[in-house]
């Protein structure tokens, strides 16, 4: 038997009020203060902040205007973030959620799982980023004077409870192009086609496992440790490189560079090993 056509539209209107109610009456300010909480990684020094949150379908939550700051410092400002729940993980201990964001032109997304037994936080998060401009990352730009431009790619893992959490993520920065705050030999900028990056943070130490950069005006491979806030002083820096120029890099640099220096390369030595100390603000850059 076929329903009718009033019972198709009763049904129709029903669903539609049900909507309608749902949206209008959802708990913003609570789901908004609960996700913030969540998104925080239960460290008391993470603020998270959100304008405002809407249900989305299929049944999830979309969080608008997302900002992540440590203390007063600004790390992360998010357009959106589109969160829904993995239904099969209902049952279980470990609730798993999927996310997806806007961050400057590009995305973030991955899934989230929770150890619901747990107060502490997030066990694991594991995420992809996409063609995000770094330009408009105020935690990269607050790090230092130099301004560094580019589209930023790659993988990414948090784990652990507070405060032992740990990240690593294998990133990419593609058609990127560092504006010195003041010129280095001469040079007010350097352009990079790509560069890769192996890194993992662990409390206070963020570890460069390898940074492999390419460019048209030089090559430059970089290892070594940054101790952030260690011993009182702000981003201690332990690195150890080699930087390869092109031939035209030394070409124009041949009135920046000492002469028996500029001879040694063009004659077939071309890597220049360095080291950087230092901190961020202040680095120590020695040629060795």
């Amino acid at each position: 038997m076929r329903p009718s056509k009033n019972t198709l539209l009763y049904t129709a209107y029903i669903i539609g009020i049900t909507v309608l109610f749902l949206y209008y009456l959802f708990p913003s300010d609570a789901v908004k203060d609960y996700v913030a909480y969540k998104m925080s990684l239960g460290s008391p020094d993470i603020i998270v902040t959100i304008d405002h949150v809407s249900p989305v379908l299929p049944p999830g939550i979309n969080l608008h205007d997302v900002g992540i700051a440590h203390g007063d410092k600004v790390l992360i400002d998010l357009d959106s973030v589109k969160i829904t729940p993995g239904w099969l993980s209902v049952f279980s201990s470990t609730k798993t959620t999927h996310f997806k964001g806007r961050l400057n032109a590009g995305t973030v997304a991955g899934r989230t799982q929770v150890d619901s037994r747990s107060e502490q936080g997030a066990e694991k998060i594991e995420g992809t980023i996409s063609g995000v401009q770094v330009q408009g990352i105020p935690a990269l730009q607050g790090l230092t004077a130099h301004k560094i431009s580019g589209s930023l790619g790659g993988d990414f893992i948090i784990a652990g409870t507070w405060p032992d959490r740990t990240m690593t993520g294998q990133l990419t920065l593609s058609d990127s192009r560092i504006n010195f705050d003041q010129p280095v030999v001469g040079l007010p900028s350097l352009e990079f086609i790509k560069i890769d990056a192996d890194l993992a943070l662990s409390k206070d130490n963020l570890a460069i496992k390898k940074l492999s950069a390419r460019g048209n005006q030089l090559d430059a491979d970089i290892s070594g440790t940054i101790a952030l806030n260690e011993g009182g002083r702000q981003n201690a820096l332990n690195l150890n490189g080699s930087i390869s120029p092109h031939h035209g890099f030394l070409a124009k640099m041949k009135n920046s560079i000492p002469a028996s220096f500029l001879l040694q390369k063009t004659a077939g030595n071309k890597a220049i090993s360095f080291t950087i100390g230092g901190t961020v603000e202040a680095p120590d850059f020695k040629l060795n």
